[in-house]
């Protein structure tokens, strides 16, 4: 038995891998304490658009789970379930500041072997003739694509209940403990031979209480919204320089995200809101005739030298598996980290490059 704490995208993901492979599995869903990042995660898969220039090997991983996602889309009918889209990005300049920025962007992409495409005004429009006129160019990023998070989220579930599975809702977890056949969680004793701590930005707290380890994790809030759009607006991913917007199949516009560090507050605040509807405002063209449908906040999970903590702390026990501090990576990756966390249980070997992710970097 396999305990999963933690049904966000992340830990859904690796249960649904698990079962497959034949392992049995129980995850514990305790969204009613914590605000899981993918509930205002856009569902951008975008490696390139996301990597940076001292995060290669990050990238590298990105591209490894890009290629797991480029795989479901050879599957029409699950594409439609999780609301899964091949098509590009479009980085916009909206002045010429902008597009020196996008210039630069340009051959950082050529150095990672990612052939961009920089546009005119008009080829832009052609593109996306919703786009306001008064642009000066895009850069056109072929195959960055999106996938729905709510969709997902449920295709997962679903999988998960056919196997006989049912997740259990539960309290905050306050302290585990690990022993010879089974975990306890706080007075719960299960039979189990691994824990995997999912819990996005609230693992480095539970792990600390349980086991007096410390990973220097940073809550990160992103608020998104849900603005219907009635029609079909735009093609591709559309990303400026605030903001980045995905349209869905159902026509609902999904645009992110602000960024702060505000600790484990998710309360939505009246200067995010402001963030995002001004950008929007100097953005869209026709924004008289978008309703809005949401507004959605999470905590991201982030660590402070960028990288997620993927695999066990060997320190305490092989059976102590971490699978967090994927930052706004966290959908993109999540197809990869399931393979690398089932590799670890089936004791697989793999040829990822292990170092940068997993959690002896910090010489616990």
């Amino acid at each position: 038995m396999n305990i999963i704490l933690g049904a966000g995208i992340i830990g859904l993901f690796i249960g649904y891998n698990l079962l497959k492979k034949g392992q049995k599995v129980e995850i514990f869903d305790n969204s009613e304490y914590h605000n899981a990042a993918w509930k205002a995660s856009v569902g951008m898969l975008a490696p390139v658009i996301e990597a940076k220039t001292d995060e290669y090997d990050l990238y590298k991983l990105m591209t490894k789970s890009k290629s797991i996602w480029d795989n479901f889309l050879l599957d029409n009918r699950l594409s439609k379930k999780i609301g899964l889209k091949k098509n590009s990005s479009l980085l916009i300049a909206e002045n010429y500041d902008d597009l020196e920025k996008i210039k630069i962007k340009k051959k950082f992409f050529k150095n990672l072997g990612f052939n961009s495409q920089l546009l005119s005004v008009n080829e832009t429009l052609k593109i996306e003739p919703e786009l306001n006129s008064n642009i000066v160019g895009s850069l056109y990023c072929s195959n960055q694509n999106q996938v729905n998070p709510f969709f997902l989220r449920n295709f997962l579930i679903s999988e998960i209940n056919s196997f006989g599975v049912n997740i259990k809702k539960l309290g905050e977890v306050k302290k585990i403990r690990i022993l010879k056949n089974s975990i306890e969680l706080d007075n719960t004793q299960i039979n189990a031979k691994n824990i995997i701590i999912a819990c996005g930005a609230w693992s480095s707290n539970l792990l600390k209480k349980s086991f007096n380890i410390s990973l220097p994790t940073i809550p990160f809030k992103g608020v998104s919204l849900l603005i219907d759009a009635g029609r079909e607006l735009f093609k591709n991913n559309i990303w400026f320089k605030n903001i980045y917007v995905t349209q869905r199949s159902d026509n609902i516009l999904s645009i992110g995200a602000t960024e702060q560090q505000r600790g484990f507050d998710d309360k939505i605040r009246m200067d995010e809101l402001y963030f995002l509807t001004k950008n929007i405002w100097q953005s869209f063209p026709e924004l008289e005739n978008l309703k809005l449908v949401d507004i959605k906040s999470g905590i991201r999970p982030g660590i402070v030298d960028g990288n997620p903590v993927i695999g066990s702390i060997e320190c305490i026990s092989e059976k102590l598996i971490c699978a967090f501090g994927h930052y706004r990576h966290g959908i993109l990756l999540a197809p990869i980290t399931a393979e690398i966390i089932c590799d670890i249980i089936l004791k697989n070997k793999n040829n990822i490059h292990k170092d940068f992710f997993s959690p002896q970097r910090f010489n616990l």
